[in-house]
């Protein structure tokens, strides 16, 4: 459970909500602290697939994108600046004049930086610091200020190609992904993609005729979404959804440079999830072509979920990897 300082600086008599009324969490983590407050008046936001399940198998309402109108608003920041700047301003545009508007983050998130860019705009009513980390709030004014510069934008690529703030590597083409995809010969059948991301990946698994169809797997709302205006193929299916607990297949071939992290720390038991959820989501004469870091510890899991693992290569801190046979597949569809 994740104590808030909100859920702090209520109990310390700082800062009260309003007594009725919606009070808005946006970007909550799915097991924040949620005080004293009734879920029943909560309306989340939340686009990471594990935390917006999470929150709505509590009983709170969650959507991925704001709606509705609010008494008060919390921000929890983003690890982008720019994507924290735009869900404060559209906290600020749904609460009602008079309304308290919060934003709580770690130092190590960038809490400072976002708290300098709000006093630009509006007054502090207060702030409380707590475990390396700050919480601050303001009134929501009846006139509002210009806030244009805080709206997300979609950021473009060479190529065409459309990305978001926030989403992983938002401003580049991944360096792992590149390479990856200049090593993958043309896959044939019904193919999938884990943690799709955006869509790079599997633009390159389009390019051969012999796919059938495309399974576009992405836990982050954003990103599918940009995937889906990067990818016009009838092949393609696309769904914002939690890799590691997905159903679906079996597929004749796997593609993934699967995630590692979901904080600023390295957390390996996310690739390996995916590794084994690869494994299950094969045929039996299924392959499996990863990506990853040269200093992640995969080479066990893979072992331990195929019976043929080979290493194609490492360059540039990457390693790509090509798994058969594996040892958990579903024998039909």
């Amino acid at each position: 459970m994740t104590v808030s300082r909100l859920t702090l600086a209520l109990e310390n008599g700082l800062l009260e909500l309003p007594e009725q009324g919606a009070i808005g969490f946006f970007n909550s983590p799915g097991d924040v602290d949620l005080g004293d407050l009734d879920p029943e008046r909560i309306r989340a936001v939340q686009g990471f697939f594990p935390a917006y399940e999470r929150l709505n198998n509590r009983g709170v309402s969650v959507t991925p994108e704001p709606e509705g109108h609010l008494a008060a608003c919390i921000v929890f920041c983003r690890r982008s600046k720019p994507a924290t700047l735009d869900l404060i301003r559209s906290a600020v545009k749904r609460t009602q004049a008079g309304g308290m508007v919060l934003v709580e983050g770690d130092k190590t998130g960038g809490i400072e930086s976002i708290a300098k860019e709000v006093r630009k705009h509006f007054e502090l009513a207060g702030s409380y610091s707590k475990s390396h980390g700050k919480l601050i709030w303001f009134t929501r004014p009846e006139t509002l200020p210009d806030m244009a510069s805080w709206k997300a934008a979609y950021i473009e690529l060479e190529g065409g190609l459309i990305t978001w703030p926030g989403v992983f590597s938002a401003d580049r083409i991944d360096k792992g992904s590149a390479l990856l995809a200049q090593h993958l010969p043309a896959l044939k059948g019904s193919v999938a993609d884990l943690g799709a991301g955006w869509g790079y990946l599997s633009r390159t698994v389009l390019k051969s005729p012999e796919v059938t169809d495309l399974t576009l797997l992405e836990a982050d709302f954003h990103a599918i979404d940009a995937a889906r205006q990067n990818i016009q193929d009838q092949r393609a299916s696309f769904h914002w959804t939690d890799v590691t607990a997905f159903q679906g297949g079996p597929y004749d071939a796997i593609v993934s440079n699967p995630p590692f992290h979901t904080t600023r720390k390295a957390e390996p038991a996310l690739g390996q999830a995916f590794i084994r959820k690869a494994a299950q989501l094969l045929t039996p004469g299924g392959v499996f072509w990863m990506v990853a870091n040269r200093n992640l510890p995969y080479e066990q899991t893979l072992s331990e979920s195929f019976q043929m693992v080979d290493t194609i290569l490492q360059e540039a801190g990457f390693k790509v990897f090509r798994a058969r046979k594996p040892k958990t597949s579903r024998a039909g569809r």
